[in-house]
C-alpha cells in the first residue's frame, strides 16, 4: 500500500456518501420523473439509460425531435425536481465526522484535492459551505454537460488539478466511482459508507476498499502521517 500511494499526487472524491451523508431521497426523486416523463408521453419501455440525469438527457433529446421548446420545458422541470430533493436532504445532511481534518491533512501532506460530484452545487455548498478552502477543484454536475461515470467529467478535474492517469486515485461509495475512475486511468478506491457492499466493489474493479476515507490517515499511508 506505501509502495502504491507514493505515486498519487492528487486524490478526488465523490461527496455523497464519500464525505457527507445526504440521505438524498433517489426512490422519490425517481419516481417524480418518470411521473414527468409519462406526463410528457414517452414511452418508458424504450429508454435505455439506467441512471436518472442520463434518463433526463436521453427523453430531452427524444422531445427535440418534436420540438425544441418542449425538450427545454421537460429539462427544466426535470432538473428542478431533482434540485428540490437534494435541497431537502441537504437541510437534513452533514459531513462525515472528521472529513475536515482528513482534507486538510492531505493537502498539507502535499496531495492535491478535488471533489466531484453528480449533485447540484448549491446543495454540496449547503452541506459544506467552506468547501472552496478544503480542495483545489470542486466540479458539481452544474458546472459540466457530462457527469460521471462519463470521462468529461473526472477529465476536467484532472485537467485543472494538472494530473493525468495514475498519478490520481478516485474515492467514493458507488461502483459508479470506480467506473468512473477506471475509465480514465485512474487507481480507485472504493469506500463502505454508503451501501455499496465490498464484494460489489471488488465486482466494479476497485483497486482498494476502505472503511470510509477517513481510514486514509492510517499512518501505513505514504506521505500521510510519516
Amino acid at each position: 500500500m506505501r509502495d502504491w500511494f507514493k505515486e498519487i499526487r492528487a486524490i478526488i472524491f465523490d461527496f455523497d456518501g464519500t464525505l457527507a451523508l445526504l440521505n438524498i431521497d433517489f426512490l422519490l426523486m425517481r419516481r417524480k420523473v418518470f411521473e414527468l416523463v409519462d406526463e410528457f408521453e414517452v414511452d418508458r419501455d424504450a429508454l435505455r439509460e439506467t441512471y436518472l440525469l442520463e434518463i433526463i438527457d436521453e427523453v430531452y433529446h427524444l422531445l427535440m425531435e418534436r420540438s425544441s421548446s418542449i425538450a427545454e420545458t421537460f429539462y427544466e422541470k426535470a432538473h428542478q425536481i431533482l434540485y428540490q430533493v437534494e435541497m431537502d436532504a441537504a437541510e437534513k445532511g452533514g459531513l462525515l465526522p472528521g472529513v475536515k481534518e482528513l482534507l486538510s491533512s492531505l493537502r498539507k501532506n502535499g496531495f492535491k484535492i478535488g471533489i466531484i460530484t453528480r449533485n447540484c452545487e448549491e446543495a454540496v455548498r449547503r452541506v459544506f459551505p467552506e468547501i472552496d478552502d478544503y480542495c483545489d477543484v470542486f466540479i458539481s454536475r452544474d458546472s459540466i454537460r457530462k457527469v460521471k461515470p462519463h470521462p468529461d467529467h473526472l477529465n476536467a478535474v484532472a485537467e485543472r488539478l494538472g494530473v493525468f492517469g495514475k498519478e490520481a486515485v478516485m474515492i467514493g461509495d458507488h461502483p459508479l466511482d470506480i467506473q468512473a475512475g477506471k475509465r480514465v486511468g485512474m487507481k480507485t478506491i472504493g469506500v463502505l459508507s454508503g451501501r455499496t457492499t465490498s464484494e460489489e466493489f471488488e465486482k466494479a474493479g476497485a483497486d482498494k476498499i476502505l472503511k470510509n476515507v477517513i481510514d486514509l490517515l492510517a499512518p501505513h499511508l505514504a506521505r500521510i502521517n510519516p
